[in-house]
């Protein structure tokens, strides 16, 4: 196969083959800081659960739609239009866009006084976060050499981990100074909750960063081989119909692994203070420095072992990798039940998590490998769509639904979570396992 030709087939034109190491690195890493600060605004709700629900009164289920559902589905359902955007639009102006849009809506969550207003503030945020995703897994494949795919959208995706962690530790941090020493260190939030303050000045940063994502040059959309310019335009719903359990069983499986994770960093916090009276900058501390280590580890582990495996076998096996990560997850969710103190707990939280966070950068980076170039941003805005419905839309607030209705005691909390967390992970091994088989054939 010629260079030019295999870069075409990879969704490259010859052009773009041209970037240097040290620009494609650049990027990645622009984009994976981009990245943490949206994990940052998104995951800053769950360090300050139990504040927000003491100052208005909210019942778990509000708190789980607050994390779930008005972020969760609204960013999982403006992902749709904005991936068909990044087919045909400016991937780089899509996400200066976005940036900005979310880094408002978090700082206006420090104005909110009722569940209605923070409500209404958490939509913005997952309306302004939609655009990252879909537009910089677009701009990586562009860029990057397609041995090393999985390893950079890993390394983009480590930026959610790390965001994370950041909220926990940041937010902690600040929370504590704020209700203490910096109680009037902001004179224009006189009068606000140290909660509503910290979601202010973690917000305030994404503003800075969009003078950097300007430096990013826009790539030019690959050239089509001769072979697919003579074929007739295949639309995305054919695509998917003719592909219907390849996509299905990694969407839904990839989607129900991520779940997990998602679900650990939701609740984590409020379980540690409630069942083991962990404070917010101790729970901060500790979860924090766990997502900013453990969790991106999991995830280059995961997308580094795909890549090896693939070239190793010279077959497709991130499904190997996918279903390597959910199958391991499996047992240490049910230590879960036997943790007797709250340092048995968080390490088996950080264990579940290094195993769960192999399949973050892998599932995106299948589907540039699948997916034709033309249906990229479409196909990444669907996945998006699908994890983010099923782990963030109906995760937090069905556990939720069962801390405040099924389970009773003082351990209500630690039981809905490990019900959810344990059934979400079998569905998503059996499903993996079965992509494995698919994505190889």
């Amino acid at each position: 196969m010629s260079e030019e030709n295999g870069a075409r087939r990879n969704g490259q034109s010859k052009s773009e083959g041209v970037h240097s190491d040290v620009y494609v690195a650049l990027v990645v890493l622009l984009l994976s800081v981009a990245m943490a600060f949206s994990l940052v605004d998104r995951f800053a709700l769950s360090l300050l659960f139990e504040p927000i629900k003491a100052d208005l009164g909210l019942s778990d289920t509000r708190l789980g739609l607050l994390h779930g559902v008005a972020f969760g589905i609204f960013y999982a359902a403006v992902g749709l239009p904005l991936g068909q955007l990044v087919d045909v639009w400016s991937r780089k102006w899509t996400i200066f866009w976005g940036l900005a849009i979310w880094s408002l809506a978090t700082m206006a969550c420090g104005f909110a006084n009722d569940f209605s207003m923070l409500l209404l503030m958490r939509i913005g945020v997952g309306v302004g976060e939609a655009a990252l995703a879909p537009a910089g897994y677009s701009i990586i494949t562009a860029i990057a050499p397609r041995r090393l795919l999985a390893t950079a959208i890993s390394v983009f995706q480590m930026g959610s981990l790390a965001g994370a962690g950041m909220a926990f530790l940041l937010g902690g941090a600040l929370f504590a100074w704020l209700s203490g020493a910096g109680a009037n260190a902001i004179p224009f939030l006189d009068g606000h909750s140290a909660w509503q303050k910290t979601f202010v000045l973690l917000g305030a940063p994404g503003i800075v960063l969009l003078a950097l994502i300007l430096l990013i040059r826009e790539p030019a959309r690959p050239a089509k081989a001769p072979a697919e310019a003579e074929a007739p335009r295949e639309t995305i719903l054919q695509h998917i119909a003719a592909n219907g359990a390849l996509y299905s069983t990694l969407f839904i499986g990839n989607a129900c692994l991520v779940a997990v994770s998602y679900a650990m960093v939701s609740w984590a916090p409020a379980m540690l203070a409630r069942d083991f009276g962990w404070s917010v900058s101790v729970v901060g501390l500790r979860v924090g420095l766990m997502m900013l280590t453990v969790a991106p580890a999991g995830v280059l582990l995961g997308g580094m072992l795909a890549d090896f495996l693939s070239r190793a076998s010279g077959k497709n096996e991130f499904g190997t990798a996918l279903s390597l990560a959910a199958f391991a997850s499996l047992p240490l969710l049910a230590c879960l039940l036997f943790a007797r103190n709250g340092a048995q707990l968080f390490a088996i939280i950080a264990a579940v998590q290094f195993a769960s966070s192999m399949a973050v950068g892998v599932g995106p980076a299948a589907i540039q490998v699948l997916a034709p170039p033309s249906m990229r941003g479409r196909m990444s805005a669907l996945y998006v769509f699908t994890v983010n419905a099923i782990g963030l839309g109906v995760g937090p607030v069905t556990i939720g639904l069962l801390s405040d209705h099924v389970f009773k005691g003082d351990h209500a909390l630690l039981s809905s979570l490990v019900t959810y967390t344990i059934s979400m992970c079998a569905a998503a091994a059996l499903l993996l396992f079965a992509f494995r088989k698919l994505s190889r054939r």
